[in-house]
């Protein structure tokens, strides 16, 4: 057995993480999983906390400051006979010094920029271009596999999209439940938003889209524009959850998803809903349009708060949200199961490195 080390600084637990649990949840034999958080000292591991719950096997590794070289021996010692699997900026620079000293190989999943500040986006560059050091490329949408290859033309890079375990969708009592615990009218129309409260992800822009339309917004998620949305929103019939380990419960007692995203990779909340039942409107951006064109979900331009508001008012209708429905879960059945992920990574990333060392190893050898 190899064991793949997936390591993700610690967060929360949003789309990259709960993509990272579904991947390595369906990893199967000669791979075995494990996940190693990289937390803040006196912060909580979500993510490892997540792992568990699954029965994955987790460590956690103190991480203190923006680079975290105190992280680097415990990472190069159970990297030792391994293959480390990076899933953000500071991960991939950790794995590839810890891969040098430990002698492992490393891969990398790009899941998307945030650009929230000059100093994240200064990383995310610096991460683009250390994908040239890593033994194997992916990235969850086209667009950002082209930036991949631009900040490092001599990058091959696998295209994978993000993958959600499939079960079935609630039923209508769960639906019921699911209002009932979060107190919201059995009438009301809802709208959820799942996601960071951050520039990128332009909670605002649903914000402003929904006022005055009737529609009850509930935000499930925390980041630095949450006091300022709460401010904004003081009067209307919105309701700021915080971070919800479980979106299962918001995403069944909602009537539609909302993500008015300026930028995404392929975002796992999308996937979610979609496999729920519910219908969704977002930005076209990133992967989404391939993700939801052709009735398999609504898209609008990043920013455009008029057009939102159109798309949440015509998903009003249950006809329009049924039509909808039914389109997009067959297209996430087929297309994004976290099986499928997990044999993609197996096939196109992980054999293939593994394979490559041993050749190297051999042709050292005569």
């Amino acid at each position: 057995m190899t064991r793949v080390i997936h390591l993700r600084s610690g967060h929360g637990l949003y789309g990259a993480e709960r993509s990272l649990l579904a991947l390595a949840a369906a990893t199967q034999p000669p791979f075995e999983p494990v996940v190693a958080s990289l937390v803040r000292p006196g912060r909580e591991d979500a993510l490892g906390e997540a792992a568990r719950g699954l029965g994955l096997q987790s460590m956690r590794i103190e991480a203190p400051g923006r680079l975290s070289w105190a992280a680097l021996g415990p990472i190069a010692r159970l990297a030792r006979g391994a293959l480390l699997h990076a899933h953000d900026y500071k991960s991939l620079v950790l794995a590839l010094a810890a891969g040098a000293v430990a002698r492992a190989p490393v891969v990398v999943t790009f899941h998307g920029d945030t650009a929230h500040s000059g100093l994240v986006r200064a990383y995310e560059g610096l991460a683009r271009r250390s994908a040239r050091w890593a033994s194997g490329v992916a990235a969850t949408s086209a667009a950002l596999a082209e930036q991949i290859r631009a900040a490092a033309p001599s990058v091959e890079v696998q295209l994978i999209p993000n993958g959600i375990a499939l079960g079935r969708m609630p039923s209508e009592a769960e639906r019921t439940e699911a209002r009932r615990a979060l107190a919201l009218p059995p009438g009301s129309l809802v709208v959820a938003y799942v996601g960071r409260l951050s520039p990128e992800k332009a909670p605002e822009v649903l914000l402003r889209a929904a006022r005055g339309t009737g529609l009850r917004v509930l935000f499930a998620g925390d980041g630095p524009m949450r006091a300022g949305l709460e401010a904004e929103a003081a009067g209307a019939e919105v309701r700021f959850l915080g971070f919800v380990r479980d979106v299962g419960q918001v995403l069944a007692a909602a009537d539609l998803l909302a993500l008015p995203s300026r930028t995404e990779g392929l975002p796992m909340a999308v996937l979610e809903a979609m496999a729920a039942g519910l219908p969704v409107v977002a930005s076209s951006v990133g992967s989404l349009p391939e993700v939801l064109g052709d009735g398999a979900g609504w898209l609008v331009p990043p920013g455009d708060v008029a057009a939102l508001r159109d798309a949440l008012v015509r998903l009003g209708d249950p006809l329009e949200r049924a039509s909808v429905v039914r389109t997009a879960r067959a297209r996430v059945e087929a297309r994004y199961g976290a099986a499928a992920m997990a044999r993609a990574y197996r096939e196109r990333l992980y054999q293939p490195v593994l394979d490559s060392q041993v050749r190297l190893r051999l042709s050292q050898a005569r």
